[in-house]
Parts: C-alpha cells; structure tokens; sequence
C-alpha cells in the first residue's frame, strides 16, 4: 500500500512539473505573439510579407505570404522554389538571436515559417526547434 501510495504521488507531481513547464512555454508564446501581432502585417524580404503569427503546439508559427505567386507557379519553377526552401532552411537559424523569442526557447518552443500563396495554400514551412540554437 505505501509502495502504491509513493508511486500514486510521484505520477501526480510529475504530471504536475511537466504541466507547468508547459505552462511556462504557453505563457512565453502569448508574450510573443502579442508583441509581434503588433507589427503584422509586416515586410519580410524579397517582396514577402510576414502576415501573422500563431502558436501550434510547442511552436510558434509565422505566416510569409508570397503576393504575387501561387502554388501552380512554384510547381512550374520547382527549382526556383527548392533554392528558396534551402535559402530558408539556413535563413531560419537567425531567429536565435532574437531576443523575444529567448522565453520561447527556454521553455523548449520552437519556431516554424510557413510560406503560403495570396490565398493561403502552402508552398513549403521551415522549422527551427530549441536545441537548434546555442545556448546563451
């Protein structure tokens, strides 16, 4: 019975410790999310426009609308869209040193932009997970 009643207490504060940990990265998200919702929309590069941002999950997920292309145009430039994605890949990495985004990663967020067309279909998404960047 002691040997049950142990267990019951060590699964109920386990599950207590990961939900505030959770707790932690829900709260550093709306932190973020509500100072980056300020100043969407926004220029991104190359004519992008980062419309806005979301949490999905663990990660926060920022919208890149391409205004003058769309998914049909990628699949007939494939290459031209594969250069992109790996420019991006590698693009991502700089959202480390953002400083906004330090709780997020702390907490064990992570970061993904999804790049979609004037209507909203998806041309592709990098992602960046908190073990991705250094720690400070």
């Amino acid at each position: 019975m002691r040997n049950t009643l142990i267990l019951l207490f060590a699964g109920t504060s386990a599950a207590l410790l990961a939900g505030c940990g959770n707790g932690t990265l829900v709260e550093a998200q709306r932190e973020a999310i509500a100072t980056l919702g300020q100043q969407l929309p926004a220029p991104y590069r190359d004519g992008l426009i980062t419309d806005s941002v979301h949490r999905h999950g663990d990660d926060l997920v920022m919208v890149i609308r391409f205004p003058d292309a769309t998914v049909a145009m990628a699949k007939a430039k494939p290459d031209i869209f594969s250069a992109l994605r790996q420019d991006e890949q590698e693009a991502i990495r700089d959202v480390c040193a953002e400083p906004l985004l330090a709780p997020v990663y702390a907490a064990g967020g992570g970061v993904r932009r999804r790049f979609v067309d004037a209507n909203g279909a998806v041309f592709f998404e990098v992602a960046l997970s908190a073990s991705d960047c250094p720690s400070p």
